[in-house]
């Protein structure tokens, strides 16, 4: 059997750091070019590495931002739900405000033309209880229709009329009742107001010495009255009592 090669050393047990120390001595070093390959691939699997890394890491980033997009879209119509929904009860509210203020005003007409009817009514009886009271029913003149009722107290001059069936005027027109005196020009006593349908009624005016009277006519005027007639005579009657 041929003789161990030892590599120039005893042959004796040697401890762990005697044969790195030894290893390392008689290492060989890889060739230049071999290194370069080792260092290449090393750098391009880094690169790679860190590439697959980038990538996941946008990846990653992609789908936060989509979750949270996904998430801003559905919160966002939802808040455009719930205000066109607000916008429609809201429109809603105020369809009704208006329907309930319009029939608020006629309710409101209605009772003042109720209240007005009323006070007339009783204006009216209270001057037929008087010692003395002058009347006059109103008859239409041809073309025209309808009748009125004139009650006035011959000691104080306080009266009331009433119109029925007379034909429905405009907003910019009036019925107004006249005095007659003889020849006398007619003096205003009053402009009549609407009270039901086709009804109108008015206090008239305090006239001066009510027994001079002789007629009352009604003529239609423009709103706001005349001091003289001016638009055509569609009621008249003569003072009787």
């Amino acid at each position: 059997m041929p003789d161990d090669q030892t590599i120039g050393v005893d042959d004796r047990e040697l401890d762990d750091l005697t044969l790195e120390t030894l290893a390392e001595a008689h290492a060989a070093a890889p060739p230049a070019a071999l290194r370069g390959r080792v260092l290449a691939e090393a750098r391009a699997e880094r690169a790679v590495s860190a590439t697959r890394r980038s990538r996941t890491r946008w990846l990653a980033v992609g789908a936060v931002a989509a979750t949270v997009a996904l998430v801003l879209a559905g919160l966002l119509a939802r808040e455009r739900d719930l205000r066109r929904r607000e916008l429609d009860q809201l429109a809603a509210l105020g369809r009704a405000n208006a329907e309930l203020t319009a029939r608020l005003d006629t309710q409101e007409k209605t009772l003042a033309g109720l209240r007005e009817s009323l006070d007339v009514q009783a204006r009216a009886l209270r001057i037929m209880g008087g010692p003395r009271t002058l009347s006059a029913s109103l008859g239409p003149k041809e073309g025209f229709t309808g009748s009125g009722r004139v009650q006035v107290d011959a000691a104080t001059g306080e009266g009331a009329v009433v119109l029925a069936d007379v034909e429905a005027l405009a907003p910019d027109k009036v019925y107004e009742l006249w005095a007659l005196r003889g020849d006398a020009p007619p003096e205003p006593a009053g402009l009549l107001t609407v009270a039901g349908r086709a009804v109108y009624l008015t206090q008239m005016a305090k006239l001066e010495h009510p027994t001079e009277i002789t007629a009352f006519a009604v003529s239609i005027e423009p709103a706001g009255g005349s001091k003289s007639p001016t638009g055509p005579i569609v009621l008249v009657g003569p003072v009787q009592g």
